[in-house]
């Protein structure tokens, strides 16, 4: 196989004198990394009693033409690439593939190459039957490459739907974009979508690979907290995003290929980095950042094979094709179960405590019958922590909704039997979801959980009850409490709260919370039940929260009666 330069005209080449073409080893591609120039090879190939077809197996190449040459002349020709309509290719194929025309005599096939891309020109003749031997085999990995991508996404979609956190979204778009990369190099995505709109080709690779990093990159910088560990690291990859967004612009407007040079470069520099910084927090701490080193790692290192491939560094082959996709591939299947991690530890504790309290029972149920006492109060015992277990809020440790709705249930009856007032002050946290959205959910559990401390240390009586009713909303139940009472108890927990930073667990400066006060007392009558008491605290809260947060709200019938922070 040789390569001359400077000549167009299929005739002017085959004038060209042998010592005037370059050599390339058979079996070794051609690779120029960019360049405008265009590129002519000779293959010589002798008779052989079998079918047999030319593989160009490049499909990104924007300008491809055969001329086959018998007896000393051109007997056929074709014209293909990437910027003519798909059914340009002899054989529908996503590679570019032609027939050779002789099985009993010796040809030479002339073949044209130009491109604004990376000129890579892997060419091989090979029997048909071994050629579609061999296209079963890669279709059928880009068949369950795809399938891989698909089904991990549309997993990932759901947990977003369910939980709402942006970690989650960013991943799947993440997934989606890198597996659109790894089909659009393939040649798939022009051959399944838009066969007969070629200029699309233009502009959608440098885009796609741009979407691919700014999700990658600010999926790392949420899933990792990168901000509270490392803020250079932050800075940088707020720099790498920056540098992407202008590639995404430039990828519709400007000449493609300064912007595939320009995004294949950046690739290869934002892979390592981003990796280091993955080590750095997880050393700092992050344990999170073990999961996204172990999951990222063979998808860096894919990219980074491919970055430096299409730059022209290393020399096509097998290796270089493959290792993306594999990449994508086994990240997106190890980061899924990292994503999970958290979910996965609550449900554990949780089965943790029931598998205990079954063996307590298991274990009673083999003692012999001088011990069923001894072993009965075992029993009730585990029995009892089950239901305190039932009964109590996992994250706070304080009582859950099961557990308020029982005792203003009994509350209620009782203050009903002897005429007493009864009190109840419902309370959440101002700005909640901006403390989630800035410093992450397990910074939120950590107010929660400073929260229900401080409501609990502020609460005197035994009978009275601190609960979690519903997300950063927590109810204090007061039996026997007049209304002055309880906004004094609502106004001592205010303050408190206001005045006591919580110091969180994820290595930050303490979050500073203030909270909204509803208060209503009512003395039950048969007329009304307790859900009442529920209602008239409930429009206390709101109104606490409509004139402006900080405050304690009683209320009373049309109006309230506000205590300003």
């Amino acid at each position: 196989m040789s390569v001359p330069q400077g000549a167009r005209d299929v005739e002017a080449i085959r004038a060209i004198g042998p010592d005037q073409w370059q050599t390339v080893p058979a079996g070794q591609t051609l690779n120029r990394g960019f360049s405008d120039d265009e590129f002519w090879l000779q293959v010589r190939v002798p008779a052989q009693p079998a079918n047999r077809v030319l593989e160009v197996g490049y499909p990104l190449l924007d300008e491809v033409s055969v001329y086959w040459e018998l007896d000393g002349r051109i007997i056929e020709s074709h014209h293909t690439g990437d910027t003519r309509p798909f059914d340009s290719r002899p054989i529908v194929h996503r590679n570019f593939v032609f027939l050779v025309p002789s099985n009993t005599e010796p040809v030479t096939a002339w073949i044209r190459v130009q491109t604004q891309g990376s000129v890579q020109v892997p060419v091989a003749v090979t029997p048909s039957a071994e050629f579609l031997a061999n296209e079963q085999i890669s279709y059928g990995w880009q068949t369950m490459f795809l399938g891989i991508v698909v089904a991990l996404a549309l997993y990932n979609l759901f947990l977003f739907l369910i939980v709402r956190h942006q970690t989650y979204l960013w991943y799947v778009l993440t997934v989606v974009c890198s597996g659109a990369v790894q089909l659009n190099f393939n040649g798939l995505l022009f051959q399944w979508f838009w066969p007969d709109v070629p200029w699309i080709n233009r502009y959608f690779t440098v885009p796609v690979v741009s979407a691919a990093l700014i999700a990658a990159i600010v999926f790392t910088m949420k899933f990792l907290l990168v901000k509270s560990y490392s803020r250079w690291g932050y800075r940088i990859l707020q720099a790498l995003l920056a540098v992407n967004l202008l590639g995404l612009i430039y990828g519709f407007l400007g000449s493609y290929q300064v912007g595939i040079i320009w995004i294949s470069s950046l690739a290869a520099f934002a892979t390592p980095v981003a990796w280091l910084i993955g080590i750095n927090v997880w050393r700092r701490g992050q344990i999170l950042g073990g999961f996204y080193v172990l999951a990222w790692t063979p998808l860096l290192l894919g990219h980074l094979v491919l970055a430096v491939s299409k730059l022209g560094w290393i020399p096509r082959s097998p290796f270089t094709e493959l290792a993306p996709q594999a990449g994508v591939a086994v990240e997106v299947i190890l980061l899924s179960f990292a994503l999970a991690y958290r979910i996965n530890m609550e449900r554990r504790r949780r089965q943790q405590a029931q598998e205990h309290a079954l063996d307590i029972q298991r274990q009673a149920n083999l003692t012999l019958e001088s011990r069923v006492r001894e072993r009965t109060e075992e029993l009730e015992q585990a029995n009892e922590q089950l239901r305190a277990i039932s009964l109590t809020d996992g994250l706070t440790h304080v009582a859950n909704r099961r557990r308020f709705d029982e005792k203003l249930e009994t509350e209620w009856n009782r203050a009903l039997r002897h005429e007493h007032e009864l009190s109840l002050i419902l309370l959440d946290i101002d700005h909640f979801k901006q403390v989630n959205d800035r410093f992450g959910h397990l910074v939120g559990d950590d107010c929660l959980v400073a929260l229900a401390s401080i409501l609990s240390d502020e609460v005197q009586r035994s009978g009275d009850l601190v609960a979690r009713y519903g997300g950063e909303e927590f109810a204090i139940l007061l039996p026997t409490t007049d209304v002055a009472g309880a906004q004094q108890v609502a106004e001592r927990m205010r303050l408190s709260v206001a005045r006591t930073p919580v110091n969180s667990g994820e290595h930050m400066s303490p979050v500073s919370l203030t909270i909204s006060l509803g208060v209503a007392t009512l003395t039950p009558n048969r007329q009304s039940d307790c859900q009442e008491l529920i209602r008239r605290a409930d429009e206390a809260l709101y109104a606490a929260k409509s004139d402006g947060r900080n405050r304690v709200v009683v209320w009373h019938p049309k109006a309230v009666a506000p205590t300003t922070g």
